[in-house]
């Protein structure tokens, strides 16, 4: 695992924030204080999710997307793969492989 650097907590002022790690879009999301990291890949489709009314949801077939965890509303038991981010020394790093 490695501590991937996605900026300072100071920069990201409304969540979901799209993020890009290695060349790849994420959507960076926080819920009281405990962030965590999106792919913004849709798991039935492989299309690109989009953030749509304050939703996530993959228009290819209308898939949404819990903001925090990344379930998905329509198939209960997909979700988007997702990464914990740690806040450390004013900065957040993605937890990835």
């Amino acid at each position: 695992m490695k501590e991937i650097l996605l900026g300072t907590k100071d920069q990201f002022t409304t969540f979901p924030a799209e993020v890009h790690v290695q060349g790849r879009a994420y959507f960076l999301t926080e819920a009281d204080g405990t962030y965590q990291l999106l792919s913004s890949v849709c798991p039935h489709s492989g299309y690109t999710i989009e953030l749509e009314n304050g939703e996530l949801e993959c228009p290819m077939h209308g898939w949404t997307f819990e903001l925090h965890t990344g379930r998905c509303h329509n198939v209960p038991s997909a979700r988007l793969a997702s990464y914990d981010v740690i806040h450390k020394d004013s900065s957040l790093f993605a937890i990835m492989a």
